[in-house]
């Protein structure tokens, strides 16, 4: 089984909680928005995971909505969860992205991110037309990292969250990764004026009734909601990780208790399991969460509960997140 990880230092139910204020059902332009435009986005050159040569203002950015995050393509902690949340807002926004969104992620490791090394990541990861791995020279790179606010010295302290943003008015935002989905499908949508104007008419337009998914009052709920979705479905087949339906009669759960605290140490040791894993996914490592004894059992009790016949209640029908539990 792979679950992903939280964000070092922080405890994992809360990371979802960190994202700026955003402001809904106006017309006006997002809270604590930002404007930047020609004069501000260094217009670099940057070359996309298909090899194709690009300019970050003029190609990417001019007269876009879109949402920009920085990643290792190496990182065996946090970035295998964003670019799964990334992977996640992608499958939630649907045909929008690469028509009305467009998503980017920029590695801050281009020594090492060749375009082939990116190429596989996307792979991995499901990435479909309108979103786009990037890299470039190491100049060029930090250029970009400068500008939009991504200071970390190496790979244990760099941002993990995003900005969104749209090229023709100049309006960028920056947001949480780990926000409940709703809320981060929102910021990006909230970008565009007219959908703005939309969801301002009242009820029966785009969305006017969505709301965040409420947490059942079951421990490991929040810790599955926040840290596992991205990755995994219960029931509804793999995604950047295996479907989790049946894994408490399939694995023994003394091995997953282990596996969920430790896995690089499990995979040092040549479990044949956690091997067997790591050839299913390629490219897609199960992290090292940081969870204590109690939230490894409370995960688990959750599992219980959610794959057991009679138990598992539907999702709310106005949530974006209904397709991905």
């Amino acid at each position: 089984m792979i679950f992903f990880l939280r964000a070092p230092r922080r405890p994992a139910w809360s990371i979802g909680l960190l994202t700026f204020s955003l402001w809904l059902g106006t017309t006006t332009a997002p809270a604590w928005s930002l404007s930047w435009g020609r004069d501000y986005v260094p217009n670099v050159p940057l070359v996309t995971h298909e090899g194709q040569s690009v300019r970050l203002y003029d190609d990417l950015i001019k007269d876009k909505i879109f949402l920009i995050n920085f990643i290792y393509a190496g990182c065996k902690e946090v970035c295998s969860l964003v670019t799964a949340r990334m992977a996640q807002l992608q499958q939630t926004l649907g045909e929008r992205v690469g028509r009305d969104i467009f998503l980017y992620s920029v590695s801050i490791d281009p020594d090492h991110d060749t375009p082939a090394v990116l190429k596989a990541h996307a792979a991995a990861f499901h990435a479909g037309p309108g979103w786009l791995f990037l890299t470039g020279s190491p100049q060029d790179i930090a250029a970009v990292r400068h500008k939009l606010g991504e200071r970390g010295k190496g790979l244990r302290d760099h941002r993990n969250d995003a900005m969104a943003g749209n090229g023709a008015t100049g309006e960028w935002e920056r947001t949480s990764l780990f926000a409940d989905l709703n809320e981060l499908a929102l910021v990006v949508l909230n970008m565009d004026p007219a959908f703005r104007a939309r969801r301002n008419a009242g009820p029966g337009t785009d969305y006017a009734f969505m709301t965040p998914v409420p947490y059942a009052n079951q421990p490991g709920h929040a810790l599955f909601a926040k840290l596992c979705t991205s990755c995994h479905t219960i029931g509804r087949g793999d995604l950047v990780g295996p479907d989790l339906q049946g894994v408490l009669t399939r694995r023994d759960r003394g091995w997953l208790a282990q596996y969920i605290q430790s896995p690089a140490a499990m995979r040092a040791r040549l479990d044949p399991i956690a091997q067997e894993l790591s050839m299913r996914f390629p490219g897609v490592s199960m992290p090292i969460l940081g969870l204590s004894s109690t939230d490894v059992e409370d995960l688990l009790g959750y599992l219980a509960i959610r794959t057991g016949a009679s138990v598992s209640a539907p999702m709310p029908h106005h949530s974006l997140e209904r397709s991905h539990p």
